[in-house]
């Protein structure tokens, strides 16, 4: 018979590969959630303001179209990219659905990250995302440090916070 591994080892406290799977992926779905929530929220408003517009004759119809559009288009994108980017630079490697789910980013050496890394991670999500997601999940799954790709080029790491 084996005695446990204390509290203290890294064997206790590293997260498997499907763990960390499902911690990112849900980490990932609340701050999405929160950018197309302001996405919505600002189309639904571009609307309310449109649709008198269009009625005086100030703007011709198929604005009702497509001003709700492209503010939800732009508001998600910057909303976006100012929880990935701006909040965790300001809150220590944290955006709210790392909040959540007990996540933090650090550098492979410990420290926090600085603007560029995070901006990187941001911008690299487009190849993590691809496949709905499906090679950020392999990566995160095969990787010796549970890194995605924005993660390796950034030379950053997602670590437990609990």
């Amino acid at each position: 018979m084996t005695a446990a591994a204390p509290l203290s080892s890294p064997a206790a406290t590293s997260p498997g590969p499907l763990e960390m799977v499902a911690r990112r992926a849900a980490q990932h779905v609340v701050d999405f959630s929160l950018a197309v929530g302001a996405g919505c929220l600002s189309g639904l408003l571009a609307g309310l303001v449109v649709v008198p517009l269009v009625k005086w004759g100030v703007v011709p119809p198929v604005a009702i179209i497509w001003v709700p559009v492209v503010a939800f288009a732009l508001i998600t994108f910057a909303a976006d990219l100012l929880n990935q980017v701006w909040v965790p630079l300001r809150r220590g490697g944290v955006t709210p659905g790392m909040l959540v789910m007990g996540l933090r980013v650090e550098t492979l050496r410990g420290g926090a990250p600085r603007a560029r890394d995070y901006l990187v991670r941001w911008l690299l999500f487009t190849v993590d995302g691809l496949l709905l997601g499906l090679v950020a999940a392999v990566s995160i799954a095969v990787t010796r440090r549970r890194q995605r790709v924005g993660d390796l080029v950034a030379r950053t790491v997602v670590v437990r916070t609990t």
